[in-house]
């Protein structure tokens, strides 16, 4: 056959072409190709999983840098509360001894009048609230 006469064939509709391959072969053929078919989805069903195990991953590696910033937050705060504690545990301390001083005075009979002790009493409470609004 010429050049011509293969664009006669190639304009039929119904042209047989043998190659040579038996039924035994096609069926193998069918059957890898099948295999193939579902290995692809297996592949793309193990790629879906993978991408959702890394968002889970990524998720939870954002829960826990929360957790621990949390965690940093809280141990802040509870620094910062013994803190306020021991303050006015010191300034307890520091009253006391003001009225401690005030009662001697008032004991040891020195010219303290009446007057003079309110006002004592009045600057510790002014100390005290002073203390009390600072923190």
């Amino acid at each position: 056959m010429g050049i011509f006469t293969s664009g006669a064939l190639a304009q039929s509709e119904d042209v047989e072409i043998s190659i040579g391959i038996g039924l035994k072969d096609l069926k193998e053929i069918d059957r890898r190709l099948q295999d193939y078919e579902l290995l692809k989805e297996v592949d793309k069903a193990k790629d879906d999983r993978i991408s959702n195990l890394e968002k889970d991953l990524t998720r939870a590696q954002k829960e826990l840098d929360l957790e621990k910033r949390e965690n940093d937050l809280n141990q802040r705060m509870i620094a910062l509360q013994q803190r306020e504690i021991d303050l006015q545990k010191q300034s307890f301390d520091q009253m006391k001894e003001v009225a401690d001083r005030a009662i001697k005075l008032a004991e040891q009979g020195k010219k303290s009048t009446a007057s003079e002790i309110l006002e004592w009493v009045i600057r510790i409470a002014l100390f005290a609230a002073g203390v009390f609004a600072a923190m």
